[in-house]
């Protein structure tokens, strides 16, 4: 049994049921992608991939070469496509996973070209074009250089294009719209200098929010993320998040009013109270910027964080909640009874995206899965 001050439950069931519920939203028109990388956003490939490969979701995304061999290792099989521009060296590193290769740019070009070479043989790629204006690694088609870019991919036989690309810079109905349907159309440009036949390479650019809220996103193929893990800014009332952060009280000790509390003396008590202290903190991925700003979950009750957090601890203000001791489960993130900490609550408290904390949560603490379809074997964390 494990001793650890703090976990995260990673609910396998959820999982299942939000990709059920995407699938049967998108309908058979768009082809799935089911994005795992960070570890499957924090929430463990080896839980997630064995439920998308029983769905029969037959494509991945991952960013990094261990994603991508942890893939092969629990026998998936099907396209594994990286969902960003890699290094001459990771993409060489990579040979024997087969990975179709994302293309940021025709510099970038360069380098797949010379791993190809390196490795012996053409690799799959997806080009990147900057149709929505991340300006991240797409090319830009104000590049006057750009058709030059194309014509030169067409004529390399170390490339064989798949498909065509792009990423929303916002979660936004209106940003989404316009950004496809110029994507489309420069998807259709490119498609016709590259010399593919008409709807030949796979279009893409629909992640969870867009393809959930903006159909004509989806195109060919969609970039489910966010949503497979219950977690999206798209209307999906019946999605279900699939993380709980989960630690318990240590000690609790009543303070008189006046008391400072915790580094910086950054919280101040206005009347006597009992303060909680949690042993979790700052290095285990919860942001200092929640403290004195969030709350966790005590019997089903909001409790605020009130102090600056320390690096292995922070202290909750319990006092309207006086059956609360020591021993007793602190919700930090997730839902306890009817109550939940949601992804909106974080991100009101840190002022970012609820992804940059719970990322890291699945990877800094001890995973627990429960609720594990009948139909699946136990996941190992």
């Amino acid at each position: 049994m494990s001793t650890s001050p703090a976990r995260v439950e990673i609910d396998a069931g959820a999982i299942a049921h939000n990709l059920d519920l995407v699938r049967g939203e998108l309908g058979p028109a768009s082809r799935l992608c089911a994005v795992v990388k960070a570890d499957a956003y924090g929430h463990g490939i080896s839980v997630t991939l064995p439920i998308v490969m029983a769905a029969g979701v037959d494509v991945i995304g991952i960013t990094s070469n261990p994603e991508a061999d942890e893939a092969r290792r629990l026998g998936f099989a099907g396209r594994i496509i990286r969902l960003r521009a890699a290094l001459r060296e990771e993409i060489e590193d990579a040979g024997r996973l087969d990975i179709e290769e994302w293309v940021g740019g025709g510099d970038h070009a360069h380098a797949v070209i010379a791993a190809a070479r390196s490795l012996g043989r053409p690799l799959r790629i997806h080009l990147s074009l900057n149709s929505t204006g991340l300006c991240r690694d797409g090319m830009d088609w104000g590049d006057p250089q750009s058709e030059a870019h194309l014509r030169r991919i067409a004529a390399s036989p170390e490339l064989s294009v798949v498909g065509i690309c792009s990423h929303f810079p916002c979660e936004d109905a209106d940003d989404v719209i316009t950004g496809a349907r110029t994507f489309r159309d420069q998807a259709g440009a490119a498609e016709r200098l590259l010399g593919a036949p008409r709807g030949l390479l796979e279009k893409h650019c629909a992640t969870s929010y867009a393809a959930l809220s903006v159909p004509g996103s989806r195109m060919d193929m969609v970039r489910i993320g966010a949503a497979l893990y219950g977690d999206t800014s798209a209307a999906a009332p019946r999605l279900r998040p699939a993380m709980r952060l989960v630690s318990r009280i240590a000690a609790i000790n009543p303070y008189p009013a006046g008391s400072t509390i915790g580094y910086d003396r950054a919280g101040r008590l206005d009347r006597a109270g009992r303060l909680a202290v949690v042993p979790l903190g700052y290095a285990d991925g919860y942001p200092r910027t929640l403290g004195g700003r969030a709350g966790v979950l005590v019997r089903g009750v909001f409790a605020p964080v009130v102090d600056r957090l320390a690096m292995n601890s922070l202290i909750v203000d319990v006092t309207h909640v006086p059956t609360a001791g020591a021993g007793d489960e602190v919700v930090l993130y997730g839902r306890q009874g009817s109550a939940q900490i949601s992804s909106a609550d974080i991100e009101r408290a840190s002022g970012t995206i609820a992804a940059a904390a719970y990322t890291a949560w699945g990877r800094l603490n001890p995973r627990v899965v429960v609720n594990v379809p009948v139909s699946e074997p136990t996941p190992t964390p």
